[in-house]
């Protein structure tokens, strides 16, 4: 069994006996909120059905300076209205306690009227998911999501047989929200220790005509399938999406700028689905190439603007890209470079003004990208993660073991 240096039970603070109920199993120690406050400690479950920390009131609730480990979900809150800000806090996702099921998420919330995950650090959970709104896009009733260091967001069955799709951040449903700001989240999948499909996801969810859902400044790096050498994905850095048949349902009213999205196999940013997005001054760089130098097998191309769910003009309309700077390698294509594929080909029909950087697209090219968003972070006296909270990111306080590959 997994256990967290220092013991669990310790650092316990911030919170009113009477505002909450818990539970112990074993080294396990998790929280039910009723009661609207600010909450600090250290939380850990090994049962995949139960979460770290579960919030049932709709009072607001500021989680700040905790310590997650869990099987399952680390933060869930599926009372309508809820009110949640969680800042400057760490979880960690441990083995799932039973087969056939993928680690929990960062964070589950559903038909909430305020969330704001800031300044934390996540690794190896299947990240943050939204489902519904209840708020009215108020300042005080939006959705907020920046400043957060991601690792390995990590969809994969502990038995090795299967994956969930799992994104860094999937909003799902949240329509018609104003205010919905994502940036400056810094995100790392590495090859064979993530199981991420779209790092980004904005299903049937949208903005307003008048306040467009942000996404901007991020850096995303990594999507691969698993094994990382095999030939198909269908994961991206970021993606559009969704299924609905009208255009009051769709997704709509996403704007995506300034953001870097490198070594993403499949696509780096798809328009899928939706309408009124539109993705501009971005950079996507893609070497095709594994950090030991094998070649990656299942890139496709860095942008596209289709319509995949065949929805008539009135749902899928007035969707562009431009200004966006692209090396992105497909091995054994030709556009418009030597094993580049920047533009899907016959799906880019409104990506106007990129700049293809010219080959060779290398490791080294990569890199550079990373220094390039380090620089972004210091001209603007920024930092992503949480401040000196428990141990370093770095130590054994929760290892995340890995799905062993037979």
């Amino acid at each position: 069994m997994d256990t967290l240096t220092g013991g669990l039970l310790s650092g316990l603070v911030a919170w009113t006996l009477s505002a909450c109920t818990s539970s112990v199993a074993k080294d396990d120690h998790t929280i039910v909120i009723d009661k609207g406050g600010t909450y600090s400690g250290t939380y850990r479950s090994s049962d995949s059905s139960v979460p770290c920390i579960r919030i049932i009131t709709t009072e607001p609730v500021i989680l700040e300076n905790c310590i997650l480990a869990g099987a399952g979900d680390l933060i869930q809150a599926h009372t309508d209205g809820a009110d949640l800000t969680v800042r400057n806090c760490r979880g960690y996702g441990l083995l799932p306690s039973v087969d056939e099921q993928a680690r929990g998420r960062f964070i589950d919330i559903a038909k909430a009227k305020h969330l704001t995950v800031e300044h934390n650090y996540l690794a190896q959970t299947t990240g943050i998911v939204v489902y519904r709104w209840s708020g009215d896009g108020s300042p005080r009733q939006t959705l907020t999501v920046r400043y957060n260091e991601v690792r390995n967001i990590d969809g994969r069955f502990r038995d090795n047989s299967g994956s969930t799709h799992s994104s860094f951040l999937l909003l799902n449903t949240v329509q018609n929200l104003a205010g919905i700001e994502v940036s400056f989240n810094e995100v790392q999948n590495l090859p064979d220790e993530s199981g991420v499909e779209d790092n980004i996801n904005f299903y049937n969810s949208s903005g307003t005509a008048e306040s467009p859902a942000k996404v901007h400044d991020n850096y995303v790096q990594g999507a691969y399938p698993y094994p990382a050498t095999a030939e198909h994905f269908t994961g991206t850095g970021m993606t559009t999406d969704g299924d609905a048949t009208t255009a009051a349902t769709t997704t709509a009213y996403v704007e995506a700028y300034n953001n870097q999205f490198v070594s993403t196999c499949n696509a780096a940013m798809n328009i899928a689905a939706g309408h009124d997005i539109y993705y501009h001054d971005n950079r996507m760089i893609t070497s095709g190439l594994l950090p030991t130098g094998i070649k990656l097998k299942a890139t496709y191309a860095a942008t596209a603007v289709f319509n995949y769910y065949k929805q008539p003009s009135s749902v899928f309309f007035n969707n562009r890209t431009s200004n966006n700077t692209i090396g992105y390698v497909r091995w054994g294509s030709a556009s418009p470079y030597s094993d580049r594929h920047d533009l899907s080909t016959g799906n880019c029909t409104t990506c106007t003004n990129t700049a293809h950087l010219p080959n060779p697209i290398t490791l080294q090219s990569e890199k550079q990208e990373f220094t390039l968003w380090k620089q972004k972070l210091r001209r603007q006296h920024l930092y992503v993660g949480p401040r000196s909270v428990g141990p370093a990111k770095h130590s054994k306080i929760a290892p995340a073991t890995q799905p062993t590959r037979s």
